[in-house]
């Protein structure tokens, strides 16, 4: 067990050292590119009307592009060098119902119906509640993903006295069974545009409070992703 964990920490160091390489040999240049492209959208403004309106969108297809690339790098660094917590007593429901708040919109424009069950389980945690959040809400948007065009996701809340259960439920079709083992590996993902990140950072910060997460597919359908907690926060190892 000892020598998983040495193994692991090595690893870990090795991949912070990598991120820390591209932090500075890619998002560097990114920014320069980003900086330049802002000018020549200035100076295409002050020549209209002669630029046409195929001009514009190029120039927005390659601001698009940028910020995917931004965005992955921005991904991978939460994936290799994770911050470590900064615990503080927060409100499940107040956490959750914040969440589903800001989320709300995003599951209307999908036609999903977001319902939230908070009635059981500890009232309080001691969490890091940015990145609880950020997990909460990588699970909450991939249970959208699943539902397609329509459909229910639910957050549901459990547990012990000195044990958080958060359940996040959907009634899509459910993840293949060849591909379910895979599902925390990095750089794995089935949906276009994805960068296969999302679970294992998620998975992470649940290790990182001294928890875990599970994926499970029911025989009726669906997927039910499990966070859970220790009421106390504190991470074990």
């Amino acid at each position: 067990m000892a020598l998983e964990r040495d193994r692991r920490e090595e690893l870990d160091s090795v991949m912070a050292t990598v991120a820390a390489g591209i932090a500075h040999e890619v998002r560097n240049p990114l920014n320069a590119v980003q900086i330049n492209l802002r000018i020549l959208e200035e100076e295409v403004r002050r020549l209209e009307p002669l630029p046409t309106a195929q001009v514009h969108t190029l120039l927005a297809k390659i601001a698009n592009e940028i910020r995917s690339l931004d965005n992955f790098v921005a991904e991978f660094l939460r994936f290799a060098r994770p911050p470590k917590p900064r615990l503080e007593t927060i409100s499940v429901r107040e956490l959750l119902t914040d969440l589903a708040t800001f989320i709300g919109p995003e599951a209307a424009r999908r036609g999903v119906t977001l319902s939230l069950h908070t009635d059981d389980g500890p009232a309080t945690i001691a969490a890091d509640p940015f990145q609880l959040k950020h997990a909460l809400l990588n699970l909450v948007l991939n249970a959208f993903h699943a539902c397609g065009g329509s459909g229910r996701v639910a957050i549901v809340t459990g547990g012990t006295a000195d044990r958080l259960r958060i359940a996040v439920e959907d009634d899509g079709p459910g993840i293949p069974p060849d591909i379910l083992p895979h599902v925390f590996d990095a750089f794995f993902t089935t949906r276009e545009g994805g960068t296969g990140l999302g679970l294992p950072i998620t998975r992470r910060i649940a290790e990182e409070h001294g928890g875990s997460l599970a994926i499970t597919c029911p025989p009726g359908g669906g997927t039910v992703a499990v966070l859970e907690l220790p009421a106390g926060g504190s991470r074990t190892r």
